[in-house]
C-alpha cells in the first residue's frame, strides 16, 4: 500500500471518531462475549494496558470484577476518552488512568506513564490500521511494553459473517480510492446512526494473517477463537505472547 492512500484511510477513520464518536459510545456499552471470556484470567493483574479503549468499557467491567491493579486505557479520540472518564465515574485516578495517543504515531508508546504490562489488550483496532507495514510496527511496538510472562489479546472483525454488515460494503469508488492501491481484504462500510451515514475502514483478517503478524511482531499464539455477534462469529480473537 503506497503512502498517499494509507494516509486517506487514516485520514477517513479519524474523521469518522470526529463527528460520531458521541453515537458510537451509545452503541458501545455491553461487554463483549470473547472480552468477557478473558476477563476472569486478567483480574488478578498487576498492570493492563487497552489500546483503543473507547469508551471504557473494559475499565468498568474490570471495575465489577474489584480489579486491584493498574489500569491504562488509550484511544486516539479525546472524546471517547472524555466519555471513558466521565462514564468510569469515581474509581482512583491513580488506579485507573485514561490518556489520548495515535497508534500511528512512532513514539506513542514512550509517552506512558507505564512502561511494562502483565495484559496488553487491543480489542477490534488492528483492523482499522490500514497497510502491512504499519500493521506490523504497531505489534513491534507492542512487543516493547510487554515480557515473556504476558499476554498480548488481539481481536479483529469477522464482519463477512454478518448478513447485515455484508449489506454495508460500498464501492471504493465512493471515497475516490483506487481499489488497485488497497490489500485484498480491505472494505468499506457504511455505519449509521440513525439515517446518518458514516464511513469506516475494514482490514478483513483470516486466522493465518492474524497468526502471520504476531509472529512479525516476535510472539507466538497460544489460543484461538471466535466469539461475539448473534452468531457468535462476528469477531476473532488470538491470545499471544513473546517467542
Amino acid at each position: 500500500m503506497d503512502l498517499e492512500t494509507r494516509n486517506k484511510l487514516l485520514a477517513l477513520n479519524n474523521v469518522f471518531y470526529d463527528q460520531f464518536a458521541s453515537s458510537f459510545s451509545a452503541t458501545r456499552h455491553q461487554v463483549q462475549p470473547g472480552v468477557r471470556k478473558l476477563i476472569d484470567d486478567m483480574v488478578d493483574a498487576h498492570t493492563i494496558l487497552d489500546v483503543g479503549c473507547g469508551n471504557g468499557t473494559l475499565a468498568r467491567a474490570l471495575v465489577e470484577k474489584s480489579f486491584q491493579g493498574t489500569y491504562l486505557g488509550v484511544d486516539m479520540s479525546q472524546d471517547l476518552i472524555s466519555e471513558a472518564k466521565k462514564l468510569l465515574g469515581t474509581p482512583s485516578q491513580d488506579q485507573f488512568q485514561f490518556f489520548t495517543t495515535d497508534l500511528v504515531s512512532p513514539d506513542w508508546h514512550q509517552s506512558l506513564p507505564i512502561h511494562l504490562f502483565d495484559w496488553l489488550v487491543s480489542f477490534a483496532v488492528l483492523h482499522h490500521i490500514p497497510g502491512k507495514e504499519l500493521r506490523n510496527e504497531i505489534v513491534r511496538r507492542f512487543a516493547t511494553l510487554v515480557d515473556r510472562k504476558s499476554f498480548l489479546v488481539i481481536s479483529v472483525w469477522q464482519w463477512q459473517n454478518s448478513p447485515r454488515l455484508k449489506k454495508r460494503v460500498l464501492p471504493w469508488s465512493t471515497v475516490a480510492i483506487d481499489k488497485e492501491n488497497l490489500d485484498e481484504g480491505d472494505v468499506l462500510l457504511d455505519w449509521r446512526a440513525g439515517e446518518t451515514p458514516g464511513l469506516r475502514y475494514v482490514h478483513t483478517f483470516d486466522d493465518d494473517e492474524l497468526a502471520k503478524l504476531a509472529k512479525n511482531g516476535g510472539f507466538q499464539v497460544v489460543n484461538n477463537f471466535y466469539s461475539d455477534g448473534k452468531s457468535g462469529d462476528l469477531a476473532l480473537y488470538q491470545i499471544w505472547r513473546l517467542e
